[in-house]
């Protein structure tokens, strides 16, 4: 079975606290996780990103699409088949959680994310997209037809059920940033 490829969603870059934690800028520690565990990784491209790394920065060929036009940029390259998205906003996420995601992944899923706590919503990343979503992303959520949240619910998504995992936190969540802040202390 062939392997996802990976990308890091670089985001807007207006919560970056966990930088001086580890160091290096955000979507670096989130690619270097990833190519340890030999995927090949991408990052998306910031407006105001400067950054110099060995990683192939991804151009959106939606601008200002955010998460979505990244997924479709990647997926509309012929030889991406499927990738696994992970947002460089949850900077506890580690080559164990993700390796779940690439352990359950198989090739007739069309998407495989996290769902906490049996609740009914759906996390969106991080996730495995497959190419066989393109022309539903393009047509129905590029359009606001639907959102990804709903794509998620309706698109066949494989749920990998977690009990609560302070890895999935997200720094855009303000709740969730000192709860961040304090384990990165830790």
């Amino acid at each position: 079975m062939k392997k996802p490829l990976a990308v890091v969603l670089a985001g807007s870059g207006e919560y970056r606290i966990a930088e001086s934690h580890y160091g290096i800028p955000q979507e670096l520690h989130t690619a270097n996780v990833l190519s340890s565990m030999g995927l090949a990784t991408y990052i998306t491209e910031r407006s105001e990103s400067e950054l110099e790394c060995n990683y192939k920065i991804l151009g959106e060929l939606y601008e200002g699409q955010g998460a979505i036009g990244a997924i479709i940029s990647l997926l509309s390259d012929e030889g991406a088949d499927a990738a696994i998205l992970v947002p460089c906003d949850m900077p506890l996420l580690d080559a164990d959680i993700l390796q779940q995601l690439l352990d359950t992944y198989e090739e007739e899923d069309t998407i495989v994310c996290f769902r906490q706590n049996g609740l009914p919503y759906i996390e969106p990343f991080p996730a495995i997209f497959e190419k066989a979503l393109l022309e539903l992303m393009i047509t129905d959520v590029m359009e606001g037809k639907i959102t990804l949240q709903e794509l998620l619910n309706h698109a066949g998504s494989h749920l990998i059920e977690l009990p609560k995992d302070d890895r999935l936190l997200n720094v855009t969540d303000y709740d969730e940033q000192a709860k961040i802040v304090s384990l990165l202390n830790n």
